[in-house]
């Protein structure tokens, strides 16, 4: 049931935020079948502002050239890692309306799933853009998070239990420096000890 609410809310704020260009999501969904589908949603005045910006506005004269070009900047500025193995972004489709949704199969995915660090910076050319990152998978409690300037629409987020945690850069540099230090500290005490045994034995 908490699923299907979740769902809802989701699809409710889509309609809500559906003209902003500001606003965007980013769903990565686990299927039945095993296979991953990323599916990025935004106003259609945002996919038409980053194309031209990026291509020109002369760099499309039909529906079908339009859908091919976002694709190829939606496969320029999203990267998704798994387990630190960077995923795949294939038979990207677009369908354009007032809401636009292109989605994604994604390949190269590990069969076991601990970590995951998703970049979107698709619609970053906007001003105060920000994208809602949802990841869906059974056995996960259904979060939301933000990704935008101010972490370089970057998240990285790993499994706790059924919990999606951020792991913080100053996190991971505190347990770089921790170890650095706990090395030196073990490899002074060996050497300490070797050379109380030479003595002796002299």
């Amino acid at each position: 049931m908490r699923y299907y609410i979740f769902i809802a809310i989701l699809f409710f704020n889509t309609i809500l935020h559906a003209h902003q260009p500001d606003v965007s999501s980013t769903v990565l969904s686990k299927q039945a079948d095993g296979t991953w589908i990323l599916q990025v949603k935004a106003a259609l005045t945002a996919f038409e502002y980053e194309v031209e910006t990026h291509n020109g506005k002369d760099s499309y004269d039909t529906p079908q050239a339009f859908q091919q070009l976002v694709i190829q900047h939606l496969q320029k500025h999203i990267s998704i890692k798994i387990n630190g193995k960077k995923a795949i972004l294939q038979d990207g489709e677009v369908q354009l309306g007032h809401e636009t949704n292109a989605l994604f199969r994604l390949s190269e995915v590990p069969t076991t799933t601990d970590k995951f660090e998703v970049a979107n910076s698709s619609f970053s050319d906007i001003h105060h853009n920000q994208s809602a990152l949802v990841i869906i998978q059974e056995g996960l409690v259904q979060q939301q998070f933000i990704l935008n300037a101010k972490n370089k629409h970057t998240m990285e987020l790993s499994v706790v239990g059924s919990q999606l945690v951020p792991i913080t850069k100053a996190a991971s540099s505190t347990l770089f420096y921790s170890l650095l230090f706990g090395g030196v500290f073990v490899l002074l005490l060996v050497s300490y000890f070797v050379i109380r045994r030479i003595k002796q034995k002299s």
